[in-house]
């Protein structure tokens, strides 16, 4: 099994706008992603919706996708918004 390729979220990142994100995930299509929250800021919808789009594809290609070093705050943010487990694998920093 490949090994996880990990990606960190700048502070801000616009998903309809220049950013790296979009150019790694479809660099590394098939690839276990472990994509790492902890300089993000701020949690928008666009990027949440991003997320479980890839977490999606992923998981239906038996590729492991995980959303890691959230805060609390961010999780609670995700919960609140419906996101499970099933949708999107987390991992909360303590």
């Amino acid at each position: 099994m490949p090994s996880t390729i990990e990606f960190e979220l700048p502070e801000r990142l616009s998903v309809t706008g220049e950013n790296a994100l979009l150019p790694f995930l479809r660099q590394n299509p098939d690839a276990p992603l472990a994509i790492s929250a902890l300089r993000l800021r701020k949690l928008d919808t666009p990027l949440v919706q991003l997320l479980l789009a890839a977490a999606a594809d992923r998981r239906t290609r038996g590729v492991d996708f995980r959303l890691i070093r959230l805060s609390p705050d961010q999780a609670a943010q995700l919960a609140a918004l419906g996101v499970t487990p099933a949708h999107l694998h987390t991992e909360v920093q303590p």
